[in-house]
């Protein structure tokens, strides 16, 4: 079974060893469909990943 990741741009999963490109942000490597996705990737990082993480963003009101 192949291992798939997703790509941050357009959300499909893809392949890793047949994804059109490849960007190293913060560390880690991000895998794309297409070599548009990966240009918008580049051109503003940010973009792609704050929609990932503020869906992964667990506040707690403990002090």
């Amino acid at each position: 079974m192949t291992t798939t990741v997703h790509d941050p741009v357009c959300h499909m999963d893809i392949d890793p060893a047949t994804a059109a490109g490849t960007s190293e942000y913060n560390g880690k490597t991000y895998y794309f469909c297409s070599l548009g996705c990966k240009k918008s990737f580049d051109k503003d990082p940010e973009k792609y990943l704050n929609n990932d993480e503020h869906s992964h963003n667990h506040s707690s009101s403990m002090g």
